[in-house]
């Protein structure tokens, strides 16, 4: 008797198609996962070799398991892109709550953190208007899912800004809706650090920087940044100046330590106290360092939430430390 899966069309159609189903360097366990997805993505006229991370969430759709499964079958996908010099589809936001169903509640929470905070933040002003429309994008960065180094390897051409969205790395990694709140939107927070960025690697962008943030007059209401610069940072650091670090036509990233430093700083002062306004634009740096300066570097935001929701329970804001 002929087995009735050798006359499947389905079977017959993914047998005659190109499957990138070797993928040098994976194991055995990730070669047969990979081959999987390979052949349903090739049935369902999906590309599997780059796949978005939509592809991949209807893959997961399509064969429910254990969040051990889906969490190797990802693994798998995500090894075969990084082996064949592609993007890992399974870093994007969706896919990773995906795998964790408690992950969107307790960013959504981040986020409210953080929107609560943006208002408080100076956006004009020389200089504080620099360190104000960083940190505001800063914190939707920290909240929306990635990683601190992830958020310190951002360039310029990896954010994409429009009407309704700010698009965040390949397939996309994030996306950020816009809200209507001119204070706390994102699309409205990324445009007014763009408007800065622009010029922050030219030899006299300072110059044009202080004139956005002390111009009593509307600016461009849709800045955009020279694709000359799109492999430049897109979050720098400024002296007293206003002078962006680096050299000219160049910018120095922040580093995944500052990065962490900042957030934590001023999430924690929302539980504290308020921000100063008459402050210097140093004002947390120099505290964040004596802090934090013994705190290895933390890879997500959960493990910061974790510290939070310590800190709001079982101690004053007065109490906490680098161990705490």
């Amino acid at each position: 008797m002929t087995d009735s899966h050798d006359h499947d069309p389905q079977t017959a159609l993914i047998d005659e198609r190109p499957i990138p189903s070797l993928v040098p360097g994976l194991g055995r366990e990730h070669a047969r996962e990979w081959r999987q997805f390979a052949r349903w993505a090739a049935a369902a006229e999906h590309t599997a070799l780059p796949a978005s991370a939509a592809t991949v969430l209807a893959y997961l759709a399509e064969h429910p398991g254990t969040p051990a499964t889906q969490r190797g079958r990802v693994t798998a996908i995500n090894t075969a892109h990084q082996r064949a010099g592609h993007p890992a589809p399974g870093e994007a936001e969706a896919v990773r709550r995906a795998l964790n169903p408690g992950r969107g509640a307790r960013l959504d929470a981040a986020r409210d953190r953080a929107t609560a905070l943006l208002p408080q933040l100076p956006v004009t002003g020389w200089t504080e208007g620099l360190h104000g429309r960083r940190d505001a994008v800063l914190l939707l960065l920290a909240t929306s899912g990635l990683s601190w180094r992830q958020i310190a390897a951002l360039t310029q051409r990896e954010v994409t800004v429009t009407d309704t969205t700010v698009t965040i790395g390949p397939q996309p990694l994030v996306e950020l809706p816009a809200t209507g709140l001119p204070a706390s939107c994102p699309v409205q927070v990324f445009r007014r650090w763009i408007a800065v960025l622009a010029h922050a690697p030219k030899a006299t962008g300072h110059l044009e920087m202080e004139r956005i943030l002390t111009s009593t007059t509307e600016t461009d209401p849709n800045p955009v940044l020279p694709p000359a610069y799109g492999a430049l940072p897109f979050l720098t650091d400024f002296d007293d100046r206003g002078l962006a670090t680096g050299y000219v036509d160049e910018l120095d990233p922040l580093t995944a330590e500052t990065i962490t430093a900042i957030t934590t700083e001023h999430l924690l002062r929302q539980h504290g106290s308020t921000l100063a306004g008459d402050l210097d634009p140093d004002y947390y740096a120099r505290g964040v360092a004596a802090r934090w300066r013994t705190q290895p570097i933390l890879d997500e935001l959960d493990d910061l939430l974790d510290r939070f929701d310590a800190l709001t329970a079982n101690v004053a804001f007065g109490d906490f430390d680098a161990d705490g």
